[in-house]
């Protein structure tokens, strides 16, 4: 397959899915900007251009948007067969976990997908960590029991733990973790989402900057199944509430950047994940969260003219959360007050509409 055909792939994808497409990676303009990547990766287009020709028909649409939303430090260094078997593998996971038929594309290309969370360095661990997780984790049904099983037991089987001062450094790389055997909450952090996405359930950093009154900061995993859970250290069980959404309900303010709360995304974005070890890194893009945990509210929401119906939920230029509506037409949906949403409503006979929705 020639780069043209990946390119082409892209066009054909984003004219079938526009919606899906738009929240992912700009809709049908990610052609142009995969020919644009190719260009800011300099010395190292030719391995780029690789991945885009070698990676199979089926997942030719995949490695593109990789490719678009890549960061340029990425695009210079990393190798084609890196990205290939990342593509692989990624995808191997959605295609054999048991929740993977039912993982929206969006959800799967932003927080599966990629190799990386923030600037650690690029360690190969995909294959490594299916190895160690799958087989475990895919017992499970329901992908945030496997997250709390991951959760568990992801220190020991590592031997990996926290430690504020023998950790070398906060963004420690899986591999640089396990060689020393010590983390910080953000190396934890990268150890969970890799080990996570490696079993194809999406994950992601989050943190904080600085609390308002207590000294430090935080780093985190939040994993989604129809919404967000928070993971909030180590042994925390996603759907309970921990010291981390309590303290965040008192100790952040979304309109100052210092104490807000960022989750860390894939696709550009006009906000960058405040990397307190290295404030000078820019090119971490990022989500403002803050009011999911300083404001957080169970909204009751009634599809309008009633029925069962399929409901989603974007904000930001993405899907947050989706839920089914039973034939009352009524859905619980978690939203966060003084924030604006999108909620589309999906109807068995394909038919569909849009509320806007502010609690």
């Amino acid at each position: 397959m020639n780069l043209a055909a990946a390119l082409a792939s892209v066009v054909l994808l984003a004219s079938h899915d526009p919606a899906s497409v738009a929240a992912a990676a700009d809709g049908p303009a990610r052609a142009p900007k995969v020919a644009r990547a190719i260009e800011r990766a300099g010395p190292n287009a030719p391995e780029i251009e690789r991945a885009l020709a070698d990676v199979e028909p089926a997942l030719a649409a995949d490695m593109a948007w990789l490719v678009a939303t890549m960061p340029e430090v990425d695009l210079r260094a990393l190798k084609a067969d890196y990205l290939l078997k990342n593509v692989r593998l990624a995808d191997r996971a959605r295609r054999d976990a048991p929740w993977g038929k039912d993982l929206p594309e969006s959800i799967y290309r932003q927080y599966v997908l990629p190799y990386a969370s923030v600037n650690e360095r690029r360690d190969d661990w995909r294959q490594d960590f299916l190895d160690r997780f799958s087989k475990e984790a895919w017992k499970f049904k329901d992908p945030i029991d496997a997250v709390k099983w991951i959760n568990d037991r992801l220190p020991d089987m590592l031997k990996v733990h926290f430690h504020a001062e023998k950790r070398k450094k906060p963004d420690q790389s899986p591999y640089e973790s396990m060689e020393l055997g010590w983390a910080s909450c953000t190396g934890l952090s990268i150890l969970v989402i890799d080990a996570c996405r490696a079993c194809g359930i999406p994950a992601r950093m989050v943190g904080c900057p600085a609390w308002k009154k207590v000294q430090g900061n935080h780093n985190w995993v939040e994993a989604w199944w129809n919404r967000w859970y928070n993971v909030g250290d180590s042994g925390s069980d996603p759907r309970g509430v921990d010291w981390v959404d309590e303290r965040c309900r008192t100790e952040t303010d979304p309109d100052d950047w210092v104490h807000a709360v960022y989750a860390a995304v894939w696709r550009p974005t006009n906000v960058k994940y405040p990397l307190v070890w290295a404030f000078e890194i820019e090119w971490v893009p990022a989500l403002n969260i803050t009011r999911f945990y300083s404001d957080p509210v169970d909204h009751a929401f009634e599809v309008p003219g009633g029925g069962a119906a399929d409901v989603e939920v974007m904000w930001g230029g993405e899907l947050i959360a989706r839920a089914k509506a039973g034939a009352d037409g009524k859905a619980m949906l978690p939203l966060a007050r003084g924030c604006q949403f999108d909620v589309v409503v999906r109807r068995a006979d394909g038919t569909a509409a849009t509320s806007v929705v502010k609690p």
